[in-house]
């Protein structure tokens, strides 16, 4: 509301009036609540659920971003052949798909050495496919002449995405926690059955974010484009 009457505002409102840049926004935040929130809750999982050392689950880690940049470099051309909306559809299919195999791995804490690796991969190259073909769309929805200013805001969505992807883990996981093994148990102390359980009943937050992604996404896809300069 101040914004609306400031000479220069810091955020322009007017970006806000698309419903397409709006969405593509919101996709931006729950793409990147999604990326931390599996690195988050996968940490604990790894190292007080499967007993591995933090370089084992570093190295482990590591797949998902190598994959996303891997991926990244091709999604145009995945875009092309598929569409703008499908896309989208497309990388957060694969990372619900993640999701689902990490839920099967914490049922089955022998197998989660083969699992797991897939399950980064997938999330890697979903969201490989899915980030630059929203950030495009939402920077067209954008006025040319805010594009800059466009830009600058999907920086602090990303941001923004990280912090309440790292909030909900968290969250969500010491909640699941406390109704696995009690009040007076906590992450460091719970045994590795309470925490795996506590991590599987975490999971569903992050499909959330996925589908809300999704949705977000083909919705700025739909919407009208700017010519950018």
């Amino acid at each position: 509301r101040r914004e609306r009457h400031a000479a220069s505002p810091l955020i322009d409102p007017r970006l806000f009036v698309s419903p397409a840049f709006r969405c593509g926004a919101a996709a931006v935040s729950c793409a990147y609540a999604l990326l931390y929130g599996v690195f988050f809750l996968m940490s604990f999982a790894q190292e007080h659920g499967y007993g591995e050392s933090p370089a084992q689950a570093g190295l482990r880690l590591a797949l998902i971003p190598v994959a996303l940049g891997l991926a990244a470099p091709f999604s145009h051309v995945v875009k092309e052949r598929l569409g703008e909306r499908r896309v989208g559809m497309l990388g957060m299919g694969l990372c619900l798909g993640c999701i689902a195999i990490l839920f099967l791995a914490a049922g089955m804490p022998p197998r989660h050495h083969l699992l797991d690796p897939l399950a980064y991969v997938m999330v890697g190259v979903g969201l490989g496919l899915f980030i630059a073909p929203n950030n495009n769309a939402t920077i067209a929805a954008a006025p040319a002449a805010l594009s800059g200013t466009a830009g600058a805001l999907l920086n602090l969505m990303r941001v923004l995405g990280t912090s309440l992807g790292v909030a909900a883990g968290a969250a969500v996981l010491g909640w699941r926690l406390r109704v696995e093994a009690g009040a007076g148990q906590d992450w460091m102390t719970a045994d590795a059955g309470d925490l795996l359980a506590a991590f599987q009943g975490s999971l569903p937050v992050l499909a959330v974010l996925a589908v809300g992604a999704a949705l977000a996404a083909r919705v700025a896809a739909s919407g009208p484009r700017h010519e950018q300069a």
